[in-house]
């Protein structure tokens, strides 16, 4: 009997074959969010499953159950997305609906959250239960996910059931488990740590902006005393904010950097 082959014949959107049945064929993919997945210490790839680029090793862990809310088992440079995105879902008990406080499409109303997943998916915009579904049960790639719910802003993973890849799901357990409780737990002290941080980075940029423009108008001010004048001078030196230190392409003496994670609404859902 010939060895099985990756199928080379992809054909159509990836979300568009979300629903068909996962493949028994691996290839070397992009590399998993979970630590420890990877091909081997050194490498930057991880095995998936060529029909929805699912990790191996998430597909098996999901297959027995294994879910989790242990943000530390991400690989280091996610975690502070996971925090984002969990700081926008309203966790409650587990067995409520998490709803959705995030960004809404406009237009078609759907939840949406912005993740740059080369070699998983071309949309940035993905939608909140299966964002969910990867920092829960594992990176399934765009395997499908259903609620047993019907609400379609609930990012509960309890209410998440990954499709066509076998899970076991057992309700009464997961409710009666501690260690979820534990981690859900810890979970929401991380969150809260995270949305301080993050409003204290923020304050600190809008009094740096501030500072700014109050020295910016303070050069430019005929009055200003030459003392005053050449110590905003030297401190915007040094401080590599100086008019000739910028890029002169800038419409902007004070241009934000662009965000190529920024949540504009799309279509890609």
């Amino acid at each position: 009997m010939p060895e099985s082959q990756p199928s080379k014949k992809r054909g159509g959107h990836a979300y568009g074959r979300r629903n068909q049945q996962m493949s028994n064929t691996a290839e070397e993919g992009e590399l998993c969010i979970y630590s420890g997945h990877s091909l081997g210490r050194f490498s930057s790839h991880s095995m998936r499953y060529d029909s929805h680029q699912a990790c191996t090793r998430c597909v098996a862990s999901a297959r027995e159950g294994m879910l989790s809310f242990d943000v530390d088992r991400l690989l280091k440079k996610y975690r502070p997305k996971a925090l984002k995105f969990w700081s926008q879902v309203d966790i409650g008990s587990p067995d409520e609906c998490w709803n959705w406080n995030g960004v809404i499409n406009p237009r078609t109303k759907q939840a949406q959250f912005a993740w740059r997943r080369p070699g998983i998916s071309s949309s940035t915009q993905h939608h909140p239960q299966r964002v969910a579904m990867w920092l829960t049960w594992g990176d399934l790639g765009f395997t499908g996910v259903k609620t047993t719910c019907g609400n379609k802003y609930c990012c509960n993973p309890f209410h998440l059931i990954p499709q066509n890849i076998g899970v076991f799901v057992d309700n009464d357990t997961y409710l009666e488990s501690f260690e979820l409780a534990c981690q859900i737990h810890t979970l929401k002290q991380q969150i809260a740590e995270y949305v301080l941080e993050e409003a204290i980075k923020e304050e600190a940029k809008k009094a740096e902006k501030l500072d700014a423009e109050l020295r910016n108008g303070m050069l430019l001010n005929p009055d200003t005393q030459f003392g005053d004048r050449f110590e905003a001078l030297v401190t915007d030196f040094l401080s590599g904010a100086h008019i000739s230190q910028l890029n002169p392409d800038d419409s902007s003496m004070f241009k934000l950097p662009t965000d190529n994670d920024a949540e504009n609404p799309t279509d890609n859902i």
